[in-house]
């Protein structure tokens, strides 16, 4: 049986790369003890790092942002701000 942070370890990962797999669903949880601890057997690791190289078989491919013009950023910038003060005016008519 193995802590969180020997079997992050073992598989490649940092510890909180392994947590975050769990808290988005990746991968599942696995056992606790009594304290609440997760406790890691070798068949939870070895699921973990087929999981892991399927995940990192081809590369992420990264998105570049195209540079926003002030214009569009102001535009952008405008109609957040409106819809946020027309949330407001309906909190504030409910509140009153």
């Amino acid at each position: 049986m193995y802590s969180t942070f020997q079997a992050a370890k073992k598989i490649g990962v940092s510890k909180n790369t392994l947590l975050r797999w769990i808290a988005d669903g990746l991968i599942e949880d696995v056992r606790r003890d009594w304290r609440g601890w997760r406790v890691w057997s070798q068949e939870d690791i070895d699921s973990v790092k087929v999981f892991k190289e399927a995940y990192h078989r081809r590369p992420i491919p990264r998105l570049r942002r195209r540079p926003v013009g002030k214009a569009e950023y102001a535009r952008a910038f405008a109609e957040t701000m409106s819809q946020y003060a027309e949330g407001w005016d309906k909190r504030m008519r409910i509140s009153s």
